[in-house]
Order: structure tokens, then sequence, then C-alpha cells
């Protein structure tokens, strides 16, 4: 595990020097395939929204790809809630007018579960509760994966960092809805016009049309095909899923997509302009001063430092403070028992930002 410090009020020089020391000081050059397609997974912002990673320092991380012999790209995947980034056409706009473009970064910016959210691959699993999961398809075809994720706070997950940001941030639309919910769809009788394409899509043959759609529950697999392309908003689900339940899917995700990679990951989270809720909902003022930038191969002990470092700090856990009623812990300790990491590190300071 190692840490970069930084000052209270780092500005995006002190952030990319922080990247390129740990860059040199983690030999990260040598997981780079000579010619290989890099990930730089990372959130672009919802509209409004301007604490994510900064665009300079994805393009400082696409250099030091590029030096190694890889061939760099941008990535996120789309949204399940309707709003900038929902579809694939939306989703780079909104990236570009954030300055993640091929034109500012010097690679391209791919959405990485297609226009959509259909570009999936099912994943059989073994571990924890999941049978499948269904990760986004540029995710999963990478050949290496930079994670940038900054920090903040989630108002189900109680905290975001890496684990989060792969579980979410690299789910095809089914892995979203697979991690946000426990039933199956829902069908509207008034918006539904009986058009079929619910039907057609459906993997398992789950779903009949007559006067409208009609679901075999016994069938349904809750891939969320039906709700990718209906296109009268007939279908619909409860997000009604518990914070427990849905840390332990975040590492679970994490964990399908991390041995995916078979060692050519590292997560670098941004301790730095954390607030109280997560990018996705746009414009907010950061709640804590900037800590530093720490990074690792093991998902769990990145996000365990982040937690150990804020309470070093601050003398309390700050993600409890945010949403008293919910526990981040919970995805650490639940990745540690299944295999996806360690909550157990230690931790090396490479010089400062």
């Amino acid at each position: 595990m190692f840490l970069v410090p930084l000052p209270e009020q780092a500005d995006v020089q002190g952030l990319i020097g922080a990247v390129e020391q740990l860059w040199v000081a983690m030999k990260l050059k040598a997981m780079i395939p000579k010619g290989g397609l890099v990930a730089i997974k990372q959130h672009f912002g919802e509209r409004g929204g301007a604490n994510v990673v900064p665009a300079p320092v994805t393009r400082a991380v696409g250099e030091q790809v590029k030096a190694a012999g890889g061939k760099p790209f941008a990535t996120d995947s789309n949204t399940l809630y309707n709003g900038r980034r929902a579809n694939a056409v939306d989703h780079l706009e909104q990236s570009r007018e954030h300055g993640f473009s091929h034109e500012t970064l010097g690679f391209p910016v791919i959405i990485a579960d297609g226009l959509k959210g259909e570009a999936q691959v099912t994943i059989p699993m073994k571990e924890g509760n999941l049978k499948h999961v269904f990760l986004a398809g540029a995710g999963y075809m990478a050949d290496a994966v930079v994670v940038l994720t900054h920090v903040t706070g989630h108002l189900v997950a109680c905290m975001g960092a890496s684990i989060k940001n792969v579980a979410m941030g690299m789910a095809g639309r089914a892995g979203k809805l697979q991690q946000h919910h426990s039933a199956e769809p829902i069908f509207s009788k008034s918006k539904c016009t009986a058009c079929g394409r619910c039907a057609r899509h459906c993997p398992t043959a789950a779903i009949t049309v007559e006067k409208y759609a009609t679901l075999d529950v016994k069938r349904c697999i809750g891939c969320g095909e039906c709700y990718a392309f209906c296109p009268h908003g007939a279908v619909s689900f409860e997000w009604s899923e518990t914070s427990e339940a849905l840390q332990k899917k975040m590492a679970e995700y994490c964990l399908a997509f991390h041995r995916e990679k078979q060692g050519r990951v590292v997560y670098i989270n941004f301790i730095t302009r954390i607030t109280k809720n997560c990018d996705c909902l746009g414009k907010e003022e950061p709640a804590l001063p900037d800590l530093g930038v720490v990074a690792s191969f093991d998902p769990v002990a990145a996000d365990t430092a982040v937690v150990d470092l804020l309470t070093a700090r601050h003398g309390h856990d700050v993600f409890k403070e945010f949403w008293p009623q919910y526990d981040a812990r919970i995805q650490l300790e639940h990745g540690e028992r299944i295999g996806l990491g360690s909550m157990q590190y230690d931790l090396v300071t490479v010089g400062k930002g």
C-alpha cells in the first residue's frame, strides 16, 4: 500500500505529481502489456459536478501507459437512472463537457457497456451469494486496467471508493440492476403497448406478450434486458436493496472483475474533495480537507486505508458521520471473506504531492 500525502487544498499539478510518484514506486510499467488495450476507469461526473478526478490527471496516466507501450482509453459505464449518462451518446457529451475527450486526453473515451448498457458479459460465480454477474464488455476485454477513484460517501453503500467504482462502473445494466434490487421487473399495463421488444430480448424466454407483457418469475434471472430495451418506460424495479446486501454484492462484482484481470489492475484512491454523496448527484461542496492519494493492487486494502487514514486524521469514522445508519466496513469485511483482498496492509509513504 502506497500513500502520497497532499496539502489540505491540493491542486491539479499536485494530483498529477502524486500519480507519477506512485507509478514509479509501484513499478506500474511492468503491468502494461506491449500493445495492450489499457482501460483507465473513472467517473466522468454528472452535470455540475466538479469533484471527480480531473481530466489532466487522467491524461497524465494515459501518457504513462503510452510510455510503457500500452494503448490507453478512458472508460465508464452508463447509469440506470435517467440523466446525462444513461446512454452512450449523452454520456460522451457529458464527459466532453468535463474535459474527457480524445482531443483533450490524447486517447479515446469508450463507454464500457455500449449504447444503452447492453454490451455485457455474463460471468459465473462460486464465491459469495451471487451465482453469476454481468460485467461491462469493454472493461472485461481490457488487457489491463488503472482504476482512478474519487472517494465519496454514498447514500446506500456508506462509502464509495475502489470497490464501488469497479462494482457499479464495470457492470453492465443488468449488473447494476442485480446489485440495486432483489426482485423481478414490474410491467406497467398502462404503459405497455405490446410491441414485443422485451420478449425478443429476454434471454430465458420469461416474457410473453398478448395484450400486454407478462412475466414468468420462475424463468426470470433479473438481467434487466427488458428494462434496457423497452422504449415506453413500461418496465421498472423496486429499489429496495439494503445497505448490507448492496455492499456485499459490490464486493462480489469487484471480485469477478479483479479475478478476470489476473494481476493487471491497480486501484488508485484520491482522498480529495470528499463529499457526503457520490458524484452521480452532481454539484456538492467538499465536506473534508484533502488528505492524499493511496494505491494498491488490492482493492480491499486500498479502501480500508481510506477509512483508516481519515479516521486517524479526524478522530472518528467520517463515513459513519455522513451516514450513521450504515457501516462502510461491510464491503471490506465481505471482500476479505470471499478472497477479494485483505484489510491488513503495510503503508509506505512516497514523497509529497
